[in-house]
């Protein structure tokens, strides 16, 4: 009898903990895998971690990291050891990483030390902005995987100008230069759809505007962070909007040191500030939401897979294709939001297609690999 091949995952932040759920559905569905969790220690505080495993029904990491949280370099080295040793103690076959997240990088490079394949799920995201630390960490990432799992079209066309195509042989361990480029749909929609399912279209785009800021490009310099909070406020005051806006700890931390009354400032206007919300509960107010306004690239698609117009508060993006379809729109610079954001509220509720696939992107990973790979004896 052939035992299951052994994936090691490999979590740390938010957005990773959402698309590790649709994972853990279809390997719960797939007896040829099995997987042993672990969490880097990225994002380890109540409100971005423990309450999305009890959320999404994760199971328990059977490890758990504790970085130093003094600076990213320390952070990063420690998460580097804590995956090398894992890899070491746990003898998976693979190792799989999300997205561009210091975890993935710490991830990616452990794997590589000991000679473990590396799966990277979306692989091929370009913003080509190079200031921007996740672009880093996605070409690097890409760079050591033996299996690249592209999102969209786009991403695979991105790996193939770097020079990066499928050039993997049926029964052979693929490797970094001999590298397996699938091309599945998208993780994080097969949860959009999962859990979109129990909110009717009667209704969407009905309430309040969602607001999300969370990026050290728009928040670490707190003088920046104030100008999105008044370019939003204004623009809801003039359009008589309200908003909701769940605060992340970063954007929370970096005003709390130059501006201390700034929940109250914001209280008078028609901006609410909540603490951070649970993965549901922030699907639902991206469905229910006429436009969404935020910075990150996770709540993005999640406003396309929910058929939500959004306004990105950056002047490049990784989906590209939301821009082509007239969903989404860049607002690199706080003045530019009120024009993007009216032309946005204009268009309604948008069309969803398959551009990230048709909900089963995890599903339809297994399948390539194991048509691929096969089972171990």
């Amino acid at each position: 009898m052939k035992s299951p091949q052994h994936m090691l995952v490999v979590v740390g932040a938010r957005p990773q903990f959402i698309k590790a759920a649709a994972l853990h559905r279809a390997i719960l569905k797939d007896v040829s895998w099995r997987a042993t969790w672990l969490h880097t220690g990225q994002h380890h505080d109540e409100a971005l971690s423990a309450q999305f495993f009890r959320e999404l029904d994760l199971p328990e990491p059977e490890v758990r990291l504790n970085p130093h949280a003094a600076n990213r370099e320390t952070r990063l080295g420690d998460m580097m050891g804590g995956v090398r040793e894992a890899i070491r103690d746990y003898a998976p076959d693979w190792v799989l990483v999300f997205g561009d997240t210091d975890s993935t990088l710490a991830g990616a490079w452990a794997a590589s030390a000991e000679r473990v394949p590396l799966i990277h799920v979306e692989a091929g995201l370009r913003s080509h902005d190079w200031s921007m630390p996740e672009e880093i960490n996605r070409v690097l990432t890409d760079r050591l995987s033996s299996v690249l799992v592209c999102p969209t079209d786009a991403a695979a066309r991105h790996l193939l100008a770097e020079g990066i195509a499928d050039r993997a042989t049926p029964g052979v361990p693929p490797s970094p230069t001999a590298p397996l480029v699938i091309r599945t749909g998208d993780v994080m929609h097969d949860n959009a759809v999962h859990f979109g399912q129990a909110w009717p279209e009667v209704g969407r785009g009905q309430g309040r505007v969602l607001l999300t800021l969370h990026r050290p490009s728009n928040v670490d310099d707190a003088d920046r962070a104030m100008a999105w909070l008044h370019a939003v406020t204004d623009w809801l005051d003039g359009r008589g909007l309200e908003a909701v806006f769940p605060v992340h700890p970063r954007t929370e931390q970096s005003l709390d040191r130059v501006w201390p009354n700034w929940r109250r400032a914001l209280g008078s206007s028609k901006l609410e500030v909540v603490g951070p919300m649970g993965y549901v509960e922030l699907l639902a107010a991206v469905a229910a939401a006429p436009v969404v306004l935020t910075d990150s690239g996770g709540v993005q698609k999640e406003a396309y897979s929910l058929g939500t117009p959004c306004v990105v508060l950056r002047a490049t993006t990784e989906w590209v294709e939301q821009l082509e379809r007239g969903q989404s729109a860049l607002a690199g610079e706080p003045t530019l939001l009120s024009d993007q954001a009216d032309r946005m509220m204009t268009k309604g509720r948008c069309e969803v297609d398959e551009l990230y696939g048709d909900g089963r992107a995890a599903e339809h990973l297994l399948t390539l690999l194991n048509g691929q790979i096969g089972m171990k004896s």
